[in-house]
């Protein structure tokens, strides 16, 4: 008998730390290096992360679904796809460096991308290795290496900052901490796997691997688009305070998106991929559980950050940041849209619609980049968040009218659960409101989140089933 379940929260309990440290981290940073730095830093990491996809091709979600489903093919995917990132990453590197000397960037901004791209090539490799473990639904190792790679970047950091260091230096801990990352999961793979990570080609296995792997490819450049595009467009046509802004409240949006949908789709997707070949009903009560708990954790974090942003602004950053609130709140909107879009992606590619996931995220692209192009000359940082949204909105109800084909999709219980998630989030905004000016932001927070825990328990939203759920689940016996 397998827990997913454990290793899932072995991974939440990483994710914790990896956002809270380096949410921690980026508050000191973007004090540190100041809106104007702050931008050019961000926009390197945006650029580099953005031709990432092109060094990963969309295999890693194909590497732990096939696992997941047969692990007689480790052998032959995983050095095949080595062999792809290695090539494919330097052939990558020199592109991106011609692209960003050609455009002129200043000096600053083409050494932040020159070290980012060393980084997202070991995040590359670092993370085809734990792509394994995902396929024998272990995620134990990763949330080691996480911690390992939030702790080195996190210590080096604040160092360089103690000691005055040059703008310049501040992308390397970074690096370092990539890899050390690396390092990590090659030694969690010879010692638990017995395999070194090593390269091998055999052309047919790879052609046939790319040919399967294409539609995750092109929806992974889809999806780069909506996590870099906005970015890039924002630095062309706005500039860099504007960039700096928009992240500092994008980075807190976007820890809590990547602390909880990033931690419960890395147990869904090989769960969902597991059951699709073998029952198709305990994956749809799977799914739906998913569904409600995203809901459940994604509105009260709308609520509490519309309620607390200056607060929260000003705490954090301070007052050469404050207008990013308008922006911040936009995205905070946009934060249940996004944690739905994991669960509803997931869900098609495990059931062998990447194709169909494709389509809706290159529809959603295109729609992402044609609302930046038009508003961000107008409103700037605001006109971006307004992007995020409208496209997020599209790209779920899309996505939702595809999965409900595939499994059908049980309206009446989530609209119910729906219901009781918004009353208890409305007694929590009243405390939250009243409190906000007279309790310290941190204090506030607290209260909020005992308010909305206590009137869930109350209303039955959560109880002893869904603890019972939450350990049983993805608990499975092989035949």
């Amino acid at each position: 008998m397998f827990s997913a379940a454990k290793n899932s929260f072995y991974l939440f309990i990483a994710y914790v730390y990896q956002k809270g440290a380096a949410l921690f981290y980026f508050i000191f940073l973007a004090r540190y290096l100041g809106a104007d730095n702050f931008g050019k830093y961000t926009f390197a990491i945006s650029f580099m992360t953005f031709f990432s996809v092109f060094m990963q091709f969309g295999l890693f979600n194909l590497l732990s679904r096939e696992i997941a489903r047969d692990k007689k093919k480790l052998k032959d995917y995983f050095g095949n796809m080595m062999f792809f990132h290695i090539i494919a990453g330097v052939f990558i590197l020199g592109i991106a460096y011609l692209f960003i000397n050609i455009a002129d960037y200043p000096q600053l901004t083409r050494i932040f991308v020159y070290l980012s791209g060393l980084m997202v090539f070991l995040d590359t490799l670092t993370m085809c290795i734990y792509r394994v473990f995902r396929g024998y639904l272990n995620l134990k190792y990763e949330a080691v290496g996480v911690v390992i790679h939030k702790t080195v970047m996190i210590i080096l950091g604040l160092l360089f900052m103690k000691l005055g260091l040059n703008v310049v230096w501040m992308i390397l801990p970074l690096v370092i901490a990539s890899l050390a990352y690396f390092i990590n999961a090659i030694y969690f793979l010879k010692k638990k796997l017995g395999i070194w990570p090593l390269p091998k080609l055999n052309k047919g296995i790879l052609k046939n691997i790319l040919k399967i792997a294409l539609p995750f490819f092109l929806a992974a450049i889809f999806g780069k688009i909506f996590a870099t595009a906005d970015t890039i467009i924002l630095s062309f046509l706005g500039g860099d305070k504007y960039v700096g802004w928009y992240m500092s409240a994008q980075k807190i949006v976007i820890a809590f998106l990547l602390l909880i949908a990033g931690s419960i789709n890395g147990a869904l997707y090989p769960s969902f991929s597991y059951w699709f070949v073998r029952s198709k009903e305990k994956l749809r009560k799977i799914f739906h559980k998913g569904f409600f708990y995203l809901l459940f954790l994604g509105i009260p974090l709308v609520i509490g950050i519309v309620l607390l942003s200056s607060q929260i602004i000003l705490f954090i950053y301070g007052e050469g940041y404050i207008k990013a609130r308008l922006a911040m709140i936009i995205l905070a909107c946009s934060l249940p849209f996004m944690f739905l879009d994991y669960i509803l992606a997931s869900l098609l590619n495990a059931c062998d619609k990447q194709k169909t996931n494709t389509i809706v995220k290159g529809v959603g692209s295109l729609l992402f980049i044609l609302l930046n192009i038009f508003l961000v000359p107008i409103l700037f940082h605001v006109g971006t968040a307004i992007s995020l949204l409208v496209s997020f909105v599209f790209l779920v109800s899309l996505e939702i009218y595809f999965v409900n084909k595939v499994i059908g999709i049980r309206v009446n219980y989530l609209f119910i659960k729906f219901i009781l998630i918004i009353i208890a989030g409305l007694t929590m905004a009243l405390a939250v409101y009243f409190l906000r000016n007279k309790i310290h932001v941190a204090l506030s927070v607290v209260t909020g989140a005992m308010v909305y825990g206590g009137t869930s328990y109350l209303l039955g939203l959560v109880n002893k089933n869904d603890l019972i759920f939450l350990k049983k689940v993805f608990n499975f016996k092989k035949k």
